[in-house]
């Protein structure tokens, strides 16, 4: 029996009386944009009874949108800044020349989130994908020196400045997948310094920066046992051995709906993480379900049972400090920009008109237990 029809015979019974919840759901999805009306206590609330702060993406262009504000505030406490210090993004860059600096977003995000009285996760210090790198240092001709310098340049002036104010640091995201060349990938950096030895040196320059902030290894594809997760682990062992201030591994978590991860070979991967002394953080959630061949309310029914499951796994681990979401509504899913192929992910709790899908009901029913 397929995943999918397994969890269409079972779910309903399993976890929240789904039949109800898809109703409502399918009734608000044709309705226009408004506050929906959500239980209380709110999601944070449930997720503190476990230890677990709650995390969403503070997206600077939504902030102003008094929907989204609201349930960014009141159903998460902790803003991720995510892209926003990336060397270049859309809005023109953190860093557009080697000696200027644009903090105007991430000024603006960190104080929404401290006028709310969230804490602050941001999203990345170093990734090597070279199209979120500028001009001016790819065409650069920098030799490996110059390049680790303008490194720790970047770390010790963005760390620096927020110094306080950022509760965690993503300071190396996707390094293993791209050393790997998952999907084809590679880690600009390590291509051009030499080696992965810059990994070392961030996370030293990170901790110079802010001595009281949690610095996280981010990367996808390591929930399980695989050679990333694997590589990893050892790496983190071998690492905290020669005293390098590393915190935490983050799990980005993009589940493939058709082919979820198993919940108890999730917890144990976490559990084997957190005996080395360090945290598991999830750290951009999501379910796409564009591959899935079913109906609209069974694909609803497929996702909140993959909400239920890996929220329990947070849970059930004892290792896991955070679980954060990439998005609040599937209106504004990094999916839609990936193409054709993505373009029917609906991979989060809440739909296009801020109404909670099933997911959101799964996931809160997760928070819920013990």
């Amino acid at each position: 029996m397929t995943y999918w029809k397994r969890v269409t015979a079972t779910y309903s019974g399993l976890v929240l009386g789904i039949a109800v919840v898809v109703t409502l759901a399918l009734i608000s999805s044709s309705q226009q944009a408004h506050y929906p009306n959500l239980p209380s206590p709110p999601l944070k609330t449930l997720a503190a009874r476990h230890g677990i702060e709650l995390g969403n993406f503070a997206i600077s262009t939504y902030l102003n949108n008094p929907i989204y504000s609201k349930i960014l505030s009141s159903q998460f406490n902790l803003a991720v800044i995510d892209n926003t210090p990336n060397w270049y993004f859309t809005d023109g860059g953190l860093r557009p020349s080697p000696t200027t600096y644009n903090f105007t977003t991430m000024d603006k995000i960190v104080a929404y989130a401290q006028a709310h009285h969230m804490q602050i996760q941001a999203h990345h210090l170093v990734w090597g994908e070279e199209k979120w790198l500028p001009n001016w240092l790819k065409n650069g001709h920098y030799a490996p020196a110059q390049l680790l310098n303008i490194m720790h340049q970047d770390i010790a002036t963005v760390v620096g400045r927020y110094k306080g104010k950022i509760k965690e640091w993503s300071v190396v995201n996707e390094a293993f997948t791209r050393a790997q060349h998952i999907y084809g990938l590679h880690d600009w950096w390590a291509d051009h310094i030499g080696s992965d030895a810059y990994i070392d040196q961030a996370f030293i320059w990170a901790h110079q920066a802010d001595p009281n902030a949690k610095l996280i290894l981010n990367d996808f594809d390591n929930e399980h046992f695989n050679p990333v997760s694997d590589a990893m682990y050892n790496y983190i062992k071998s690492a905290k051995a020669r005293g390098i201030p590393i915190d935490g591994i983050g799990m980005q978590m993009h589940i493939d709906a058709t082919h979820p991860p198993d919940m108890n070979e999730v917890i144990q991967n976490m559990r084997r993480f957190g005996k080395l002394g360090v945290q598991v953080y999830v750290t951009e959630f999501d379910v796409n379900m564009s591959a899935v061949p079913a109906p609209n309310y069974v694909r609803d029914n497929i996702e909140a049972q993959i909400y239920y499951n890996m929220a329990r796994a947070c849970i059930e681990a004892g290792d896991c400090h955070s679980f954060s979401e990439l998005g609040i509504t599937d209106k504004e899913t990094w999916y839609n920009y990936m193409g054709p192929s993505t373009a029917d992910a609906r991979p989060l709790m809440f739909n296009s008109n801020f109404q909670p899908k099933p997911a959101f009901y799964a996931f809160r029913n997760a928070l819920l237990q013990k």
